[in-house]
């Protein structure tokens, strides 16, 4: 009898040393770092070599959304002085104790481990960025902790502390992650007979979050990251990331469906299990599902997913209704045939992947950055003495180090280029995630853009005032709100004028020094509506150039016809826009008729109603794309 039972738990580890081995074998075969995760890496570099917690060393901004996982990178780096190697094996670890913790501290029995495995180890999103140097891993990792400590049920003073405390780890990860825990913490609290003392518990376990933000706004002067304050000055209507975030949804179904799949399983659970606790946590992933339908989703498609992945895959196991063997085996070969079905399951990534990257990005923006990266910056390519990454990217940031010299450079992709640069070169971030003033513009108004790439427009003589320390940007008024911004970012932390300047400068009290409408419509052609019917008046046939910047036609009057017919080049399409003042108010899209093969096509426009009943006093006409000039030739009014 003692030796079945030593055979039985003999064999019991041989599985779990198998699940385990599993993961680490996928994990080293599918290892990656992308650009973005290179942003970081360049404070962490900053930081060890004194220069401070900077991305540009004569300015301090706060160019990470992850302090925490930030932070973990330091002490090793230090070590190694290589981040490579470094950034992966710290995710490997990371990664690794995630699935440890999930298989013998969350999975109650064998089968419940083997379920787990067959939905993370086959969902593209959790296992794309358990490496990518992004800080899914911490993520992943903090919310298993916590939710190991939910569901014990025990919500006493001291869990009640642990659970918050966790939370403010995950929150200090990343701040939209608040999302997955507020509802079990607030039904945690609400368990506890003394209401008013939980919730000084609640908030004393938030100490790590409520120190962090009080750090931030004395050595950054703002209380979020400078990539916040980027992100909100997209210009886009709602309606539009709304449409962006379903994009995201169906790329995921398309090419990671077993991760939706499990969240959507995630919400029938709790119709079957009438436990307030399953609510709660369903409660939780939902509300982050709405959030990345919210704020559009991403650019790289599945990596808002694997969070509440884990979550859901949690709910999942210990909750599905499944009796015997047999189903939990029948359910794991229907989730492996699943992923196998679909393109570039993670399971059969080898060192070819990622050679043919025609498709990686779909017309929506949203791509497969694994893919794109794949043959310059995985572990699959490393070898010793190869410079990784080894993209054109990373060689022009290595050009820049070996100049040594100090110069000021714009860039989009700033990642690799800012890392390798080093010291000697101040990078500006065209896309405003590491740059304090341009984070503060609109976004370039484009008719066609990309999520999570949205440019601005660079001031007349910003790229000399950022890199020196005069300030030459043409622009009175902008010049001066940047003189109050270099105050916060590069004067002495505790001057009583910086201080001023950082209370009036987060109550929004110099933003009316920034011409917003000059910069979210840089190069917009003007025209009075009276110079287009003069030059009509004398050449009927005279054709009026629609830049590809666009061009607005201002009227002397509010006006609120119902219809506008215009003339446009047959065989483009356009976007209006209407106006009142600076207002945006109402937009129209006009595509081309195919049925004719005539140079100008009469359009009879309907006005939206907005903008009949507000009025509008001018219109702004753009191709699409925006990538070409076009031309039209008037404009009437019914």
């Amino acid at each position: 009898m003692e030796n079945k039972k030593k055979q039985s738990k003999f064999w019991i580890y041989i599985f779990y040393l198998s699940i385990w081995l599993f993961f680490a074998i996928l994990f080293l075969r599918t290892a990656w770092l992308c650009d973005d995760a290179y942003i970081s890496f360049r404070t962490v570099d900053n930081a060890v070599n004194g220069y401070g917690l900077r991305w540009n060393i004569n300015e301090r901004v706060q160019a990470y959304t992850h302090p925490l996982w930030l932070f973990l990178h330091i002490p090793f780096y230090a070590m190694t002085h290589e981040m490579f190697l470094t950034a992966i094996f710290i995710s490997f670890g990371v990664s690794m104790l995630t699935i440890l913790l999930l298989t013998i501290g969350v999975s109650q029995n064998l089968r419940q481990a083997l379920l787990a495995t067959s939905i993370l180890g086959f969902s593209r999103a959790f296992i794309d960025y358990s490496s990518s140097g992004l800080e899914n891993p911490m993520s992943h990792l903090l919310l298993v902790i916590f939710m190991m400590l939910f569901l014990i049920k025990k919500f006493n003073i001291k869990n009640l502390f642990l659970l918050s405390f966790v939370a403010s780890l995950a929150t200090l990860n990343r701040q939209d992650c608040i999302l997955l825990y507020l509802p079990p913490l607030a039904y945690a609290w609400w368990q506890m007979e003394n209401k008013k003392y939980g919730f000084v518990v609640l908030c004393l376990g938030f100490f790590p979050l409520l120190l962090w933000e009080l750090f931030s706004v004395i050595y950054y002067g703002f209380p979020f990251p400078n990539t916040a304050y980027a992100k909100l000055g997209t210009g886009l209507w709602k309606s539009d990331l709304i449409k962006q975030g379903l994009w995201y949804y169906a790329f995921s179904w398309k090419r990671d469906f077993i991760t939706l799949l499990v969240l959507c399983l995630s919400f029938i659970i709790p119709f079957y299990h009438k436990q307030k606790e399953i609510w709660v946590c369903t409660i939780g992933i939902f509300l982050y599902c709405i959030y990345i339908l919210w704020i559009g989703g991403d650019f790289m498609g599945g990596r808002f997913f694997s969070v509440p992945l884990v979550s859901a895959t949690i709910l999942v196991i210990r909750y599905s209704k499944l009796d015997g063997a047999k189903k939990y085996i029948l359910v794991v070969l229907i989730f492996l045939t699943t992923s196998l079905i679909q393109p570039n399951a993670p399971i059969l990534t080898n060192a070819s992947f990622g050679k043919d990257i025609s498709n990686f990005k779909e017309k929506s923006g949203i791509g497969d950055e694994r893919m794109f990266y794949f043959q310059v910056a995985s572990l699959a390519h490393w070898t010793s003495g190869k410079p990784m990454p080894s993209n054109a990217f990373a060689e022009q940031g290595r050009q820049y180090k070996q100049a040594d010299k100090k110069i000021t450079k714009i860039h989009g992709s700033v990642g690799y280029r800012g890392f390798f640069s080093g010291p000697v070169a101040h990078i500006i971030d065209y896309y405003a995630l590491s740059d304090p003033l341009l984070a503060r513009l609109p976004a370039i108004w484009r008719p066609s853009w990309r999520i999570g790439h949205f440019a601005r427009y660079i001031p007349e003589g910003y790229v000399d005032s950022a890199g020196g320390d005069e300030n030459k940007i043409r622009d009175k008024q902008l010049a001066e709100f940047f003189d109050h911004l270099k105050i916060i970012t590069r004067g002495p932390l505790f001057s009583k004028e910086r201080w001023i300047n950082i209370i009036k400068m987060n109550l929004g009290m110099y933003d009316y020094l920034i011409d917003y409408d000059r910069y979210q419509f840089p190069n917009l052609k003007i025209m009075p509506y009276q110079n287009l019917k003069d030059r009509i008046s004398t050449n009927e046939k005279e054709k009026i150039v629609v830049p590809k910047h666009g061009i607005e036609f201002q009227f002397n009057e509010r006006r609120t016809d119902s219809t506008i017919t215009m003339e446009l080049d047959t065989f483009d399409t356009f976007i209006i826009l209407f106006f009142n003042k600076t207002n945006w108010i109402a937009r129209k899209w006009i595509e081309p008729e195919k049925e004719t093969m005539e140079p100008f096509t009469k359009y009879k426009i309907q006005v939206p109603f907005y903008a009949r009943w507000k009025g509008y006093t001018s219109i702004r006409v753009f191709t699409y794309p925006g990538d070409a000039d076009s031309v039209m030739r008037d404009i009437t009014f019914d």
